[in-house]
């Protein structure tokens, strides 16, 4: 059983740069981005979005802790009060990949269902690249449902 904690500095650090050098890889996977400048892009985007770091209002940066306290990976989200019901924005999972596909993803999301509604949360919403078909399995049988479906074609 996984546990949703405060993530560390340490580990915020070596998380955020992760999370923008993958971003901007996968926003130029995706073709919504040139490969030149995407660094600099996602870097940008991460400022905005976290202007005090992880202790920036309505951001819940968490690590993902198994039962023997051992740290699998990370979980990023934001709550937003400016509508009904209170909602949620999942900005980032990642578990590290010695613990892919053995059911921690799904453990992960269940742990930030209770976590959410003992919030007040009613909703919760998240991005996942088309391409990145095992998180769409994952979202599908924890009974997300698709919203909008942006399409591209290229010449």
């Amino acid at each position: 059983m996984v546990k949703l904690v405060p993530i560390s500095q340490d580990d915020f650090v070596t998380d955020l740069k992760a999370w923008v050098l993958q971003y901007a890889e996968e926003k130029v996977k995706a073709g919504t981005w040139p490969e030149e400048g995407s660094l600099e892009r996602s870097e940008e985007e991460f400022r905005k979005l976290l202007p005090q770091g992880k202790d920036t209002t309505d951001q819940y940066i968490m690590s993902v802790v198994d039962g023997t306290g051992t740290r699998l990976g990370s979980i990023w989200f934001g709550v937003y009060r400016n509508s009904e019901p209170f909602g949620a924005f999942i900005w980032d999972i990642t578990l590290s990949e010695e613990y892919r596909g053995k059911g921690y993803g799904k453990e992960t999301m269940a742990a930030l269902d209770t976590m959410l509604k003992e919030m007040g949360i009613g909703k919760v919403t998240l991005h996942v690249f088309a391409h990145n078909e095992v998180a769409v399995n994952l979202y599908k049988k924890m009974g997300y449902k698709t919203t909008d479906i942006m399409m591209s074609k290229e010449y």
